[in-house]
């Protein structure tokens, strides 16, 4: 989107010149209209199961932003001569039962004939214009909290290699499954500052986002980041992604890594995610809290990986602990 200059409407709260995960349009002073598009290639080779990882994908954004999601639309890329028509049918009723499960509704949708694969929705949802989260509200002193843990980019490598057994791949497949619901909802509820979820350009990308935006610097603790069982094992086995390069080149003016964190650790901050968790920046007084009450409702992975601190120019700094 960069050099594309956009509609200017005092409307429209966040859009292309914020860079937040989803749009948000003003209808009136206590509602909004949020917005987002999110399609990916299959992760597994269940298309029920990819169904349901591509809607929770693309709901995230909807949960960053604080916000509900009320309907949604299919957008499927279908290559016909090649895929059976009841593989695009299981996709499709995965989809159905998870956004069914946000409490949202499909109502139509739409394909077309491509040589890849590729599924995902448009999800439209809603917030309180005067309260939803953004990528910009990060103040120094807040603490940083993830609700899932990083690594599905090596993990769904390592799957497609035949090296995942049977237990790992049904642990990936339920984390990236998961809504991100609770942490959206309760992050909002606690008055957090701001918050972005992980996906493409993994946790260092998201991460330095997060501190350009909110003119700050953040600081994450390594040793305090959920991890992926067996990542660093594949990592050193030489599971990578074309993906990770690019988003460690992208990160690169911006990040400093502590010097004891190994070469094997720092790929992992490049990782591509998956339907990644939240990354919520929150008042210190109330990062304990939010972290003990999502692990009580079965976000069991949640925990407090960093800081918030003041800086001339913003910088992600990951030190050891």
């Amino acid at each position: 989107m960069r050099g594309f200059q956009g509609v200017q409407d005092p409307r429209i709260l966040a859009g292309a010149e914020t860079g937040d995960d989803a749009g948000v349009f003003a209808l009136h002073e206590g509602l909004a209209l949020v917005q987002t598009v999110d399609l990916i290639t299959p992760v597994v080779d269940d298309p029920y199961q990819f169904g349901q990882v591509a809607a929770s994908n693309a709901l995230s954004d909807i949960y960053a932003m604080g916000a509900v999601p009320l309907t949604a639309l299919n957008v499927a890329a279908f290559p016909p001569d090649d895929v059976p028509l009841g593989t695009l049918r299981a996709i499709l009723h995965g989809a159905h039962d998870k956004v069914r499960e946000a409490g949202a509704v499909i109502l139509g949708g739409h394909t077309l004939n491509d040589p890849a694969l590729k599924f995902g929705l448009s999800v439209t949802g809603t917030c309180d214009p005067r309260a939803y989260l953004s990528n910009s509200g990060a103040r120094p002193g807040d603490l940083l909290v993830l609700t899932k843990p990083i690594g599905t980019g090596v993990l769904i490598g390592a799957y497609r290699s035949g090296w995942l057994d049977e237990d790992g791949t049904h642990m990936l497949v339920r984390n990236m499954a998961a809504l991100n619901d609770i942490a959206g909802r309760m992050a909002l509820s606690r008055e957090a500052r701001a918050a972005t979820d992980i996906t493409g350009f993994g946790l260092a990308g998201h991460a330095s986002e997060l501190a350009g935006r909110s003119a700050v610097a953040i600081c994450l603790w390594f040793d305090k980041i959920p991890v992926y069982h067996e990542v660093f094992t594949f990592i050193e086995r030489g599971v990578n992604t074309i993906i990770t390069s690019e988003n460690r080149r992208h990160v690169a003016g911006s990040i400093r890594v502590a010097g004891d964190i190994s070469a094997t650790e720092e790929q992992l901050l490049y990782d591509p995610q998956t339907s990644g968790g939240l990354l919520v920046s929150i008042g210190s007084d109330e990062a304990v809290g939010y972290v003990e009450a999502l692990r009580n409702a079965g976000v069991e992975a949640a925990a407090i990986v960093g800081e918030v601190v003041e800086a001339g120019e913003p910088y992600l700094d990951v030190t050891r602990s």
